[in-house]
């Protein structure tokens, strides 16, 4: 490597910088995820530039259903928009970095779409936090903006993985010729997902490093494609009921929407579901506490649903017994205490309805006007 920076000190003294490789691949990884905006956010997106939010240095990733994990991506990153993002980090005197890292992300990427579910991720998120001795609301909250609600956002992130729209970085101090070519080529071919290159100069002076980065593999044509002028609007009532339409349980979900809304405080909607959200003890924002989901709902079982079972008990102030024996059979099960405690889905049929509960509710919420 032979470039060179020059840095004028307030005194008037040139300091020439010269390029250096990195000593070795952990102290690159430690570095993007103690200083993620390394991975220029701004020059993905100069209108919109990209936030970053670490979930999971050493991402696991299975190659199976509930499998375990048998790759290990080097650090996955949300956007402000809930984009997956995957990056491998390689130096430029690793030999894979010339054609095999390719295959390698390609990997990744294939089998994170399919056999990362979101309680996953949240679940690694909270582990990272863990090992960043900081609280995990605290770290979210801070890279949220106001008006955007937690489970939205990892509702979104769910949506996104479904619809394969994710983003696939390589990373390195250098990225030679072939490399480039293949991101550019990649990119310009791949939609909705997204595949960059970010090179990182290192250079080295008088007791001080700069870093530069650069985005690689953007041409005019695929920026254009691409560009987005920021996160896609939710879907309207209107339009999830024309989705529930489609799928033949619109009745049944134009019902429990009508009978649900009076019992809560507020409703949201994402790009597949309805919310209906309440205050809850310990969460900063209003946290959801049923949600409605047209796209997986099935005709011959009804319109697909989750409970949030310690939300709803907290909420109506009714014991956690009672709301599960009103509920109809579940066939998902999810426990994350500290996002939405113990969750139950499956789905609402005229026969096998959410009438129990909701009868249920509404005693509880009259009763405590009462």
């Amino acid at each position: 490597m032979t470039g060179h920076i020059f840095n004028i000190q307030k005194n008037g003294t040139l300091i020439e910088m010269n390029e250096e490789p990195f000593e070795n691949e952990d102290i690159f990884q430690t570095l993007l995820q103690d200083y993620p905006n390394l991975l220029a956010g701004d020059q993905i997106n100069s209108d919109n530039p990209r936030r970053w939010l670490l979930v999971r240095r050493e991402m696991g990733i299975p190659d199976e259903e509930s499998g375990s994990d048998r790759w290990s991506l080097d650090h996955l990153f949300l956007d402000q928009d809930s984009i997956p993002t995957l990056v491998e980090v390689k130096r430029s005197t690793d030999t894979r970095i010339r054609r095999e890292v390719v295959g390698q992300v390609l990997d990744y990427a294939v089998n994170a779409v399919v056999h990362w579910p979101i309680e996953k991720l949240m679940a690694e998120f909270e582990k990272q936090c863990e090992l960043d001795n900081v609280a995990s609301n605290q770290r979210l909250d801070e890279f949220l903006s106001e008006e955007r609600e937690t489970d939205a956002f990892w509702q979104t992130v769910k949506t996104n993985l479904q619809a394969g729209k994710i983003r696939m970085l390589f990373v390195a101090d250098a990225i030679p010729s072939e490399l480039r070519r293949i991101i550019e080529f990649l990119n310009a071919q791949m939609d909705p997902a997204e595949v960059l290159g970010v090179e990182i100069k290192h250079f080295v002076g008088a007791d001080m490093k700069t870093l530069v980065p650069r985005i690689i593999g953007q041409s005019a044509e695929a920026e254009i494609r691409k560009q987005t002028p920021g996160r896609k609007a939710p879907l309207t009532i209107t339009e999830l009921q024309a989705i529930a339409d489609q799928k033949d349980v619109g009745k049944l979900f134009q019902l429990l929407v009508k009978n649900l809304e009076p019992l809560f405080e507020k409703t949201f909607t994402s790009r597949t579901t309805i919310g209906f959200y309440g205050s809850i003890e310990g969460l900063k924002t209003r946290g959801v506490v049923i949600s409605l989901n047209p796209f997986e709902s099935i005709a011959e079982k009804g319109v697909r649903f989750e409970v949030h079972v310690d939300r709803c008990a907290e909420f109506f102030q009714i014991d956690r017994a009672s709301i599960l024996d009103a509920l109809p059979p579940c066939e998902f099960e999810t426990v994350n205490p500290e996002w939405t405690g113990e969750t139950q889905g499956g789905y609402a049929s005229e026969e096998l309805g959410l009438n129990d509960l909701i009868s249920l509710m509404k005693r509880s919420k009259e009763g405590n006007r009462g």
